[in-house]
């Protein structure tokens, strides 16, 4: 099976979202997932040679695994 990556649901970068944590695009989601849940955010940025090219949403992540995203979100 085919690991989906950040690629796959990147979004427009939103002013003000802080850089740190950040992924690249070939992160895997499950990756970018774990990322947001540790540091309890909705969003991080996708960055390319330390510069932010996008972001990922956590419901977004969930979706595109097929999961159901937790009611404390």
């Amino acid at each position: 099976m085919k690991e989906k990556k950040i690629e796959e649901i990147l979004q427009p970068l939103q002013e003000g979202l802080p850089l740190h944590p950040s992924l690249t695009l070939g992160d895997k989601i499950i990756h970018a997932i774990e990322i947001m849940v540790d540091n309890n955010l909705k969003f991080v940025a996708v960055v390319r040679d330390n510069r932010p090219i996008g972001m990922v949403c956590l419901k977004d992540a969930f979706q595109k695994l097929g999961l159901k995203m937790p009611d404390i979100y």
